[in-house]
């Protein structure tokens, strides 16, 4: 059988084989052994660890009284694991109150409620409250407050001045005034937080949005000496509160004449609880400032003329600013302004000593100092009873005396009274001081228009021109609306030339035509830069069409001039070309119109006025010319 080589080859291989496949497959006992013995330990030490585990969770579960099959969330493990590390109360609301910021506020009611097991921590309950009513979850917030109390945590003081805060910036007031009056009625049965005067004033500014007048009288006759003492807030707040139930201008549904008697009983009702103010100011209980003053003077402002007469007597009253004579105001500061040299006019409702050391925080006087909201009532007071001669007094005792930095308000309601008395040479300077960045079209359509009830001013003409420059260079987009109205303006400035043409017809209109033509001349400028900003709008834009009813209004004045024959041959010839660029424009803009809108039609009412504007002046001068001055021609003795 070896004789072959082959043969003996294929017999050694198959040995080889079989002896590799059964050292594969027996495995020594030793070894075995050796690898079984480690499995059974690590069996029983890990059977042993489970049971050491199950042991702790069953007294964790008996010690919490919470069922052991109750799996724990994410976010209430995170909550545990963060109460590890927070031990202290303060801790905890400042961590709860970063969180909230986050706009996570799950998480941070998760931690307050656990924390709620071991201490108190109302603190952090009472921002969770506040964070839900600053998002306006008047409901959300109420539960709150309920399971803070369910859960052992007595609310605080500042718990309920949060609530009732929310209330008042709720947008469900009439829910608010429900939640507010029944926790305060609750405050007043029990004696562990009795209500103080913020807690009461709160309340009132639930009560006054609401505009529930009844529930607002309620809470303020829980007021007393002591805690609850009514201090200038509770008056003012009651005051505003009247003053909105029936001041309401554009509210059509209301009766007018029924409201002009709600406004009265308004008034008095609130000359009644001045008196009660006033009492207390003179003995020392109560603080008068400005915004109670003005409270009490927008009421005013609400009556007859006798009643806004009396807000000039109300701040003499409460702040020693002197009705007649002017105030020396050179020399003055405005620490020292207005309490000294002024005792002519009002006695100190209380004495003050200077040389008593007094407490921080203590008043340095016992008058209201007045502000930007004190001098936008005195001037609408001013407006309304046409006294405008004393504005230019009040606007320096205010500006110089008392250093009051005038705001856009106040610059507004000043113009509004000089227009009222017709004051164009004032309007116009007093515009050449208003700050550049309180400057809005309004103050120069205001100026303006009191140019135009200036007519009988010679003057008038060249104030508005002063304007209209002025307008030019202040504001960056010129207003088209005033320069139609200044050329009202020199349409309606002719009682001069009335009265000049008894004597000199021609000249007369020579000179009233120059005027226009000087007119139009100024306000080319304004009309070519206000086209150039709306020359790529389309015909149904607003800034377009004021533009073409600019031009239309030139045109108009164009047309008197050039008929009228008063300028010279080489500037008619200018104002024709200028005459028919401003009549393409019109045409253009009309064409445009109609085919947007084929039930267009040319709106022929302001050309009406102008013709009115026009023809008055012929009419006028004829009547003059016909009715000669019988006083010239009546012979002398």
């Amino acid at each position: 059988m070896f004789t072959c080589k082959a043969c003996t080859r294929r017999v050694l291989a198959s040995l080889v084989n079989a002896t590799l496949r059964l050292e594969k497959t027996s495995v020594p006992p030793r070894l075995v052994n050796a690898t079984s013995q480690p499995r059974e330990q690590k069996g029983r030490k890990g059977y042993s660890t489970a049971a050491a585990s199950a042991e702790t969770a069953k007294k964790d579960v008996l010690r919490n009284g919470q069922e052991s099959s109750r799996r724990v969330s994410p976010q209430e493990w995170a909550a545990r694991k963060q109460l590890q590390y927070l031990k202290d109360p303060l801790h905890i609301a400042d961590y709860v109150r970063k969180t909230l910021a986050k706009g996570n506020f799950e998480e941070a009611a998760m931690v307050t409620r656990n924390a709620s097991k071991d201490m108190k921590v109302t603190v952090s309950w009472n921002h969770l409250i506040d964070h839900q009513l600053q998002h306006d979850r008047l409901h959300a917030a109420i539960k709150l407050y309920n399971e803070m109390k369910k859960r052992s945590q007595l609310p605080n003081a500042q718990t309920f001045t949060i609530i009732f805060r929310g209330c008042a910036t709720s947008s469900h007031p009439k829910l608010a005034v429900s939640e507010a009056v029944r926790i305060y009625d609750a405050m007043l049965s029990k004696d562990r937080i009795p209500p103080n005067t913020i807690h009461m004033n709160a309340v009132l500014q639930v009560c006054a949005k609401a505009e529930d007048l009844d529930s607002l009288f309620s809470i303020a006759n829980t007021a007393n000496d002591g805690l609850r003492a009514p201090n200038s807030l509770t008056y003012t707040t009651i005051l505003n509160a009247l003053r909105s139930k029936v001041n309401k201008p554009h509210d059509r549904s209301v009766d007018a004449e029924g409201n002009e008697d709600a406004k009265k009983q308004v008034v008095q009702r609130a000359k009644s609880i001045w008196e009660e103010v006033i009492t207390k100011w003179r003995a020392g209980s109560l603080i008068i400032d400005e915004e109670l003053v003005c409270a009490m003077g927008r009421i005013l402002l609400m009556g007859d003329y006798h009643d806004a007469n009396a807000v000039a007597a109300l701040l003499e009253q409460t702040m020693m600013i002197p009705q007649g004579s002017r105030v020396a105001i050179p020399g003055s500061s405005p620490e020292t302004a207005g309490l000294e040299g002024i005792k002519t006019y009002s006695e100190p409702a209380l004495t003050i000593d200077n040389h008593k050391i007094k407490a921080p925080g203590a008043p340095a006087a016992a008058y209201a100092l007045p502000g930007n909201n004190s001098l936008s009532m005195i001037l609408s007071a001013i407006e309304k009873t046409g006294k405008t001669t004393k504005s230019q007094l009040y606007w320096d005792i205010f500006t110089k005396q008392f250093g009051v930095v005038p705001d856009a308000n106040n610059w507004h309601q000043l113009f509004t009274a000089l227009r009222r008395g017709k004051n164009s040479a004032q309007a116009a300077s007093y515009l050449r001081e208003m700050p550049t960045e309180l400057m809005v079209p309004k103050n120069f359509r205001i100026a303006m228009s009191t140019c135009m009830r200036d007519n009988l001013n010679r003057s008038a003409f060249n104030h508005a021109t002063d304007i209209l420059k002025l307008m030019l260079i202040k504001l960056k987009s010129p207003d088209i609306l005033t320069s139609r109205t200044y050329l009202r303006v020199a349409y309606s400035n002719k009682q001069y030339f009335l009265k000049k043409s008894k004597h000199d017809y021609e000249a007369a209109m020579r000179e009233w035509g120059q005027q226009l033509a000087a007119a139009i001349d100024n306000v080319s400028k304004p009309y070519m830069m206000a086209y150039r900003e709306c020359e790529n709008d389309g015909p149904e834009s607003n800034r377009k069409q004021e533009v073409v009813a600019l031009a239309r209004k030139m045109i108009a004045a164009c047309d008197r001039v050039i008929s009228s024959k008063t300028v010279s041959p080489e500037m008619e010839g200018k104002m024709i070309l200028n005459r028919n660029s401003l009549n393409r424009v019109v045409v253009r803009h009309f064409e445009q119109m109609e085919k947007v809108n084929p039930n267009f039609r040319q709106d022929k009412e302001e050309d009406a006025n102008f013709e009115h504007d026009e023809d008055s002046f012929d009419v006028f001068a004829k009547q003059f010319q016909q009715k000669p001055d019988r006083r010239a021609m009546r012979p002398r003795d």
